[in-house]
Parts: structure tokens; C-alpha cells; sequence
């Protein structure tokens, strides 16, 4: 009974080693997958965070122009305008007050640039009054 045991449990030291390289090499492969995907971590942070400060950029672009379109007088339209501001396209308008209604009298900007992720681009809507121009201090 001995000798059929030591038969069944007898283990080849070769086919051992063998199965300990392929035990290795998984494991090998598995953490270099898991290091790889660490690794991918801060890029996309920075990714994010450069597309977050380009939009914070162009945020601000079009709320100051916005501002720009309020502050001239109702009476006078800025069809359409377009101006380049470092990597940003502005295009903005404003109707005449005489050829709309008072409740679509709004102004529109739309700002976009080319960021990490490709074309992107904002676009702002602002209803303006008659009066929004004698409101200010000059």
C-alpha cells in the first residue's frame, strides 16, 4: 500500500519547476497590468486638469463678453462679431431691440478652443433689457 501511495504522490521535480515558472509568469503578467493602470492614473489627472482651466479660460471669455454686449446701448446691434483671444474663437450677437420682442432681446456667446480631448466649446445666453445700458456708472 506504501509503494502504490508514494506512486500517487510521487511529484516529478521537474514538472515542478516548470509549473512554478508558469505560476510566476501569471503573476508577473497580473501585476504589470495592475502597474500599468497606476501608472495611467496621473495622466489622466493632469488631462483633467488642464480641460478644467481651459474651460474656467473660456468661462470667463464669455462672460465678459456678455458683459461687453449689456453695457452697449439698446439701440445698437452687434449682429455678429467674432475675435480671436489667444487659442479661443469669441463669437458673439445681440439683435436689435427695435426687430425683436422684448423677451427673446438676448445676447449669445459662444467660445471655443482646442483642447486635450479635441474641438470644445461653451456657448452662453444672457436676456438683456432695454435699459441695462443706462443702469451702469460711467
Amino acid at each position: 500500500m506504501n509503494t502504490l501511495m508514494s506512486l500517487l504522490f510521487r511529484i516529478d521535480r521537474s514538472r515542478s519547476k516548470a509549473f512554478s515558472l508558469v505560476e510566476s509568469l501569471i503573476a508577473l503578467l497580473i501585476l504589470s497590468i495592475g502597474i500599468l493602470a497606476i501608472a495611467g492614473v496621473p495622466i489622466m489627472t493632469s488631462k483633467l486638469a488642464l480641460h478644467a482651466a481651459q474651460r474656467d479660460q473660456a468661462m470667463f471669455l464669455a462672460v465678459q463678453a456678455l458683459d461687453f454686449l449689456e453695457a452697449q446701448k439698446y439701440n445698437v446691434a452687434i449682429v455678429a462679431s467674432q475675435d480671436v483671444v489667444g487659442d479661443y474663437t469669441r463669437r458673439f450677437d445681440k439683435p436689435n431691440f427695435a426687430t425683436v420682442s422684448s423677451d427673446q432681446y438676448k445676447a449669445t456667446v459662444t467660445v471655443s478652443w482646442r483642447s486635450v480631448s479635441g474641438q470644445s466649446s461653451l456657448t452662453l445666453e444672457r436676456p438683456l433689457s432695454k435699459f441695462s445700458s443706462e443702469t451702469r456708472e460711467e
